[in-house]
């Protein structure tokens, strides 16, 4: 009987810009989160992060997609979110929630 493989978790991707920026001392360009992505180091192994290279164009639709929930391996607890758009992580929340709050702290 083989087990069914457990999905990967998912996060956001402002996470992995975040992660890049902390690499880089500041907020990447896109040609530089594409050079960053495509050579991530893990200890002595070299891989692209994203499963294969991206482009450019690709990278400067990451950078203005900063909430869209990706599958990842390397997702640490904390920045893991569910599959409903949930918070799983302690500092994630769903905009979509917060909007709701704020709209009804407005009408009061």
């Amino acid at each position: 009987m083989a087990s069914i493989p457990k999905p990967l978790p998912k996060m956001m991707l402002g996470f992995v810009v975040r992660r890049c920026a902390v690499a880089l001392g500041h907020e990447p360009s896109p040609e530089e989160f594409a050079t960053w992505a495509n050579a991530h180091r893990d200890g002595q192994r070299t891989f692209s992060l994203f499963g294969r290279p991206i482009t450019v164009r690709e990278a400067h639709a990451i950078l203005h997609h900063p909430a869209r929930a990706v599958s990842a391996r390397g997702a640490k607890p904390h920045e893991c979110v569910a599959e409903e758009g949930a918070a799983v992580g302690s500092n994630v929340t769903s905009f979509r929630a917060a909007a709701a709050r704020l709209k009804a702290r407005r009408s009061k």
